[in-house]
């Protein structure tokens, strides 16, 4: 949710669409990813949770969340600390264990170019977040931290225009990219692509298919979307009798 405020009024804006001017708006790469099939074990899977799936998934939801703040937090400089000076846990320990991961894959890293980049594409009618884009081994990566119990389809697809929309923006060539799955479950040290618990894994030699089914998707999504626009929200900053 992105709140702006000013003295009088205060606007929410639906995060599923991207503006530069509050004029235009284009919908995210993930909702146009909505449209992709989930698939049988997804269905399966929710017919046998029934009524928890939705807690399931905002538990899940909120946990990744956790852990992309903390990363991002640490990347703009700041510490990152498990518990505080309360004995307060500030993480849960699946948490902390990711993001732990997320340290060790961070010590074979030459250097982070961009953190939580916002990519805006007028060709593409997209709008997204890329996780990081940094240099592994003297190449360039643009890598998508996951903290899901499995790697889907769609985080191929993702990566896939994510990589278009940011040569398109940056002028600057993306060698690799991949996933960083935080909750994998190797169980040896492959430096510089995986340690104990982590893993790259890399959707680059498939790019050239993945973004022509995300060009479908994209299609399909339009069909059910014809007049897309977000749903914004406006409120008076105060009330007084």
């Amino acid at each position: 949710m992105k709140i702006f405020r000013n003295y009088e009024k205060i606007q929410i804006l639906d995060e599923r669409f991207y503006t530069i001017d509050r004029s235009v708006y284009y919908p995210s790469v993930t909702t146009v990813l909505s449209a992709y099939p989930k698939g049988i074990f997804f269905n399966e899977w929710l017919k046998r949770e029934g009524a928890n799936a939705d807690e399931i998934l905002k538990t899940a939801g909120d946990q990744g969340s956790n852990v992309h703040n903390a990363i991002d937090s640490f990347e703009k400089g700041n510490a990152v600390t498990w518990f505080n000076d309360d004995g307060i846990n500030n993480y849960s320990l699946l948490e902390w264990q990711m993001i732990s991961r997320y340290m060790e894959f961070r010590l074979q890293v030459e250097k982070v170019e961009n953190t939580e980049m916002v990519l805006f594409s007028k060709e593409h009618r997209l709008g997204g977040t890329l996780d990081c884009v940094c240099m592994i081994s003297g190449e360039r990566w643009l890598i998508d931290f996951k903290t899901s119990n499995a790697i889907h389809k769609t985080h191929e697809l993702q990566l896939a225009i994510y990589k278009e929309m940011y040569e398109q923006q940056e002028g600057l060539k993306i060698d690799r990219y991949g996933v960083l799955w935080l909750k994998s479950s190797t169980r040896t040290d492959k430096p510089p692509l995986q340690g104990i618990g982590w893993q790259i894994k890399e959707f680059t030699k498939d790019h050239d298919h993945n973004l022509k089914l995300f060009n479908h998707t994209r299609a399909l999504w339009d069909e059910e979307n014809p007049n897309y626009k977000p749903k914004n929200l406006e409120y008076k900053n105060q009330y007084k009798l």
